[in-house]
């Protein structure tokens, strides 16, 4: 997680230095950023059964927009999805509307969407406040930084990766073509190479067992597949 936050801050420096081509470093750093959110995903059902005092990973996350929750606040949502999937007091349900379309918007907007969400579940605390004020901050400095086109560039980079990222697992996962089957179909095979090379194989597994890790939650995504064939064979 930490890495790719890192590589994703990287391409956004070289695009506004103007070492390597705007769109190039755009493309790279939405691998960066769905890559990025994949780890996140797995750290913060990992933290649920020991969570470490500190961790760089969880400081240095990547500011989806203007308005965006910390860490902290992102996992209780998770585990409010978890808990509630696909119920009315899930905070994802917006981005799991029956119109791809409507979901796609959601999933757009998920930043500002989840924010409200945390924030009419548990009110705004002078804490809470206060870091979303310093996250707002930082996402200035760093416009200010990048100019125009800066501006431009990484706002395209994380609506588009942390769009995708969302669509897929809130829309795509919980169609009946994948949720509720202990043994999924497999992904074609150029997919699967292509998905593979751009955003990891632990990528592919989570959005293919995705309805088994609804059911065992605390199984990092790479062990899903072993999950899947002991429960075909039982």
């Amino acid at each position: 997680m930490l890495l790719y936050g890192l590589a994703f801050y990287a391409c956004y420096a070289v695009g506004v230095a103007g070492w390597l081509p705007m769109w190039l470093m755009g493309v790279v750093g939405v691998v960066c950023l769905v890559r990025y959110f994949n780890q996140a995903h797995e750290m913060i059902h990992a933290d649920a059964k020991r969570e470490r005092r500190w961790h760089p990973a969880r400081q240095l996350i990547i500011l989806m927009g203007p308005i965006y929750l910390g860490y902290r606040e992102l996992r209780v949502s998770h585990f409010i999805h978890h808990r509630e999937e696909g119920g009315a007091d899930d905070p994802d349900l917006s981005m799991m509307h029956d119109s791809a379309l409507k979901s796609a918007v959601g999933c757009l907007l998920q930043p500002e969407l989840s924010a409200i969400d945390y924030v009419q579940r548990f009110g705004l605390s002078p804490r809470l406040a206060l870091a979303m004020a310093v996250r707002g901050a930082l996402y200035g400095l760093l416009m200010w930084l990048g100019g125009w086109w800066g501006f431009l560039m990484f706002n395209v980079m994380t609506r588009v990766g942390n769009g995708v990222a969302f669509f897929v697992f809130a829309w795509v996962v919980h169609k009946p073509w994948l949720w509720g089957q202990v043994r999924p179909p497999r992904f074609p095979a150029l997919l699967a190479r292509v998905w593979v090379l751009l955003v990891g194989w632990d990528n592919m597994v989570g959005i293919r067992f995705h309805f088994l890790h609804h059911v065992f939650p605390h199984i990092p995504d790479r062990r899903l597949p072993e999950v899947s064939r002991r429960l075909a064979f039982d």
